[in-house]
C-alpha cells in the first residue's frame, strides 16, 4: 500500500512539473541610478550643487580652521593657561560646525527628496510602461536591497529604463 501511494505522490509529482507555468520575466532596476542617470536627473543635481556650494565652502573653511588649531595646540608649545584657552576653542567651534554641517546634510537630503517627488512619478510610469512593452511581471527597486541575490535569473534593466525615458522625454 506505502508502495501505491509513493507512486501515486511521485507520478502526481511528474505531472505537476510538466504543466508548470513557465518562471515570471523579472526585471531589477535601481530607481535612485535611473533618476540621476536621465539629463532631468543630472540637471536637478547639478542645480542642488550650485544651491549648496556657499554652505559647503563654508563648512570646508570651519573645518580647515579647527584642524590648524588643533595643530596648533598638538605642537605642544603652549604653556597651560593657552592650551586650556585654545582646547575650548577648538570644542567651541567643532559643536557650531557639528551643528551646521547637521543643518546642512538635513537641508540637502529635503531638497533631494523635493527633486525625488518631482521626477519619480516620470520615471515609474517609464519602468511601468517598458515592463509591458517587455513582458515583465514583477520590477523590484535594487537601490539598498538584496533583491539581486533573491533572483538570480532577474535582468537589470536601469540602463534600458533610462534610455527610454530619454526618448520619452525628448532629451
Amino acid at each position: 500500500m506505502h508502495q501505491l501511494f509513493a507512486c501515486a505522490i511521485g507520478l502526481a509529482g511528474v505531472a505537476c512539473a510538466q504543466t508548470a507555468a513557465p518562471s515570471p520575466k523579472i526585471a531589477l532596476v535601481n530607481m535612485q541610478d535611473a533618476i540621476v542617470g536621465t539629463t532631468d536627473g543630472r540637471n536637478a543635481e547639478k542645480q542642488l550643487e550650485e544651491e549648496f556650494a556657499p554652505r559647503k565652502a563654508k563648512l570646508d573653511e570651519q573645518e580647515k580652521e579647527i584642524a590648524d588649531l588643533q595643530a596648533q595646540l598638538d605642537k605642544g608649545d603652549l604653556n597651560d593657561e593657552a592650551k586650556e584657552k585654545l582646547g575650548q576653542d577648538i570644542d567651541h567651534k567643532t559643536l557650531l560646525f557639528n551643528l551646521a554641517n547637521e543643518n546642512a546634510d538635513g537641508d540637502l537630503r529635503t531638497a533631494q527628496k523635493k527633486v525625488l517627488h518631482l521626477l519619480a512619478p516620470k520615471m515609474i510610469a517609464c519602468i511601468t510602461q517598458y515592463a509591458k512593452l517587455k513582458s515583465y511581471a514583477m520590477v523590484f527597486d535594487i537601490g539598498d536591497s538584496d533583491v539581486p541575490k533573491l533572483y538570480p535569473n532577474a535582468v537589470d534593466i536601469t540602463q534600458e529604463v533610462i534610455a527610454e525615458y530619454e526618448k520619452k522625454n525628448k532629451h
